[in-house]
């Protein structure tokens, strides 16, 4: 009688655990990465070979450069690597892979360049705390966010660029409610936290987030979060779905509190319905937070650059030399937003934001937490 044999299947941690040259290289940058709590690793090919650089704190910063010998095998190996086909290299890729002892989880894309395949892998902290006390938000914020999300009905929007913090935002949201009593359902493209009590879908082709609304609707919702709004259709039902019954949450690409209605209008929707139903429209930002062990007050010649609406004495700025808590300064990133609730919202003909991002940050520079030159980039 012949033995059933099982072939192991190597994980991605074994995968990573090899000794080999380029596996090694690879692991230093993930080590390098994590250590700096890094957002993503860019291997990028270029003219004279390939550069691996690190984001950090939104910059991106060298980490090492491979000559042309090395390129197209340091690459073959990252893919193998990441689990994307080594015998694809014509169209871009997407995968994922989970490293549960470093509590790190991957996403990877491949695409192709002039010079070859460049390689992006987003770092996935699995142990972020998804709270709206723990977030970084302002107090007002937060409570205005909390009473938006009580409305049995209507639209909460949070825009803002990729890597804007946006997921954390409204997932510590969703957090925040009753996930007991209510039926909540995420469409998400793609998936990148497991939250209990979450009913998850994820948009895959030929799955768009306009299919996977309609279907959600036939399963009697309390809650939706619609991952993007990209075009009329899908804000068309978000906006149908708020005016029968639902809150839906959602972001969308605007560059500021008010210019979300002026794209959803782009879009096609009435003002009626805009009027109606959206309950709250933000934008948010991260900002770079000075490290609390090495900042400095700042010095008196640079007092003549500082506008009204500081104040002077808790004024601090970057220790560029940095410490061992940070890097050149900086500690990390800090969510500011600017928003219309509903009552200001409901002022169609004169929409104020309740506060503005350069609002935002001038109350984090005055509390010496965001270095005095970030609100310029507001102003």
């Amino acid at each position: 009688m012949s033995q059933l044999t099982i072939e192991h299947k190597e994980t991605s941690e074994e995968k990573i655990a090899n000794c080999a040259p380029y596996t090694s290289l690879f692991r230093d940058a993930l080590k390098e990465a994590h250590k700096l709590n890094a957002s993503d690793i860019h291997i990028e090919p270029t003219a004279d070979g390939l550069q691996i650089r690190i984001r950090v704190n939104g910059d991106l910063y060298t980490h090492k450069t491979l000559c042309n010998d090395h390129r197209q095998s340091f690459i073959q190996e990252v893919k193998r690597l990441s689990n994307l086909s080594i015998a694809i290299s014509n169209r871009p890729q997407d995968s994922r892979l989970s490293l549960p002892s470093w509590k790190l989880a991957l996403r990877v894309n491949s695409t192709p360049t002039l010079y070859g395949e460049k390689v992006v892998l987003r770092l996935l902290d699995m142990t972020t705390d998804f709270d709206l006390a723990t977030v970084n938000l302002s107090d007002d914020v937060v409570n205005d966010l909390k009473e938006a999300s009580k409305e049995k009905n209507g639209v909460i929007i949070v825009s803002g660029p990729t890597g804007s913090g946006k997921t954390r935002t409204l997932f510590s949201l969703l957090n925040s409610l009753d996930k007991e009593r209510k039926n909540i359902v995420s469409l998400e493209d793609p998936i990148e936290y497991t939250f209990k009590g979450i009913n998850q879908i994820e948009i895959k082709e030929p799955l768009t987030f306009a299919d996977g609304l309609r279907a959600i609707l036939r399963q009697d919702p309390d809650v939706i979060l619609v991952g993007e709004i990209r075009d009329y259709e899908t804000a068309d039902l978000c906006f149908k779905a708020a005016a029968t019954g639902h809150l839906v949450i959602s972001t969308l690409h605007a560059n500021s509190a008010t210019k979300v209605i002026e794209r959803l209008k782009n879009m096609g929707v009435e003002q009626y319905m805009i009027t109606s139903n959206l309950k709250f429209s933000a934008a948010q930002r991260l900002v770079k937070k000075l490290c609390d062990n090495c900042s400095k007050r700042v010095d008196k010649e640079d007092i003549n650059n500082v506008k009204d609406g500081f104040q002077l004495d808790g004024l601090r700025t970057q220790n560029l030399q940095g410490c061992k808590y940070c890097k050149n300064g900086i500690s990390g990133r800090i969510p500011v937003m600017e928003y219309l609730t509903k009552s200001e919202l409901n002022n169609a003909e004169l929409l104020i934001p309740k506060k503005t991002l350069a609002q935002e940050c001038i109350n984090k520079v005055n509390n010496g937490i965001v270095d005095y030159k970030e609100v310029l980039t507001y102003e």
